[in-house]
């Protein structure tokens, strides 16, 4: 089962149909958020079942072994609830990037990820640099936050090159 109805709820669940013979996508919505693209590819995928205008309760399992054997679901608009019988859930609900504590000091997009020169790690502000989750939307993975981590690291000792006095 995955939860959610975005793009990175439409890969898991396309991704997970390699490994089970049903994947359930619980969405709280009657509608996906999801690009038309990976919206087609769930639609279109009979191993994918969608459970619209559902939300999560409770995880459900077998206490002697600790393993999952279901989730408990309510649909949001009849208050019905039911339990769908799986064997893994998976949350993808979509990424916030954590930075509210730099209270608009360096220039956001409009999700609130650091916005970049490109090819750079470089902001808006002189000397102040950014890599991995919050300044990459599309990839977010943990070999980009390294590598870009590793070019921040990189700007940052030339910045301090070209002003000793700092």
């Amino acid at each position: 089962m995955v939860i959610g109805g975005g793009d990175s709820a439409a890969e898991e669940a396309s991704f997970l149909t390699k490994y089970g013979s049903k994947v359930y996508v619980v969405v709280r919505r009657d509608q996906l958020r999801a690009s038309k693209v990976m919206q087609d590819r769930l639609l279109k995928n009979p191993k994918i079942e969608l459970v619209w205008n559902t939300v999560p309760l409770e995880a459900v399992g077998n206490s002697s072994n600790g393993l999952l054997t279901g989730v408990k679901v309510k649909n949001v608009n009849t208050g019905e609830t039911q339990l769908i019988e799986v064997a893994g859930l998976f949350y993808a609900i979509g990424h916030v990037p954590n930075t509210q504590f730099l209270n608009n000091q360096v220039k956001l997009d409009q999700d609130g990820y650091i916005v970049v020169q490109q090819g750079t790690t470089k902001t808006s502000v002189d000397g102040v640099f950014a890599s991995g989750d919050v300044a990459d939307k599309h990839y977010r993975q943990a070999i980009t936050a390294a590598g870009t981590g590793c070019m921040a690291a990189l700007d940052a000792e030339h910045f301090l090159q070209e002003h000793p006095s700092l």
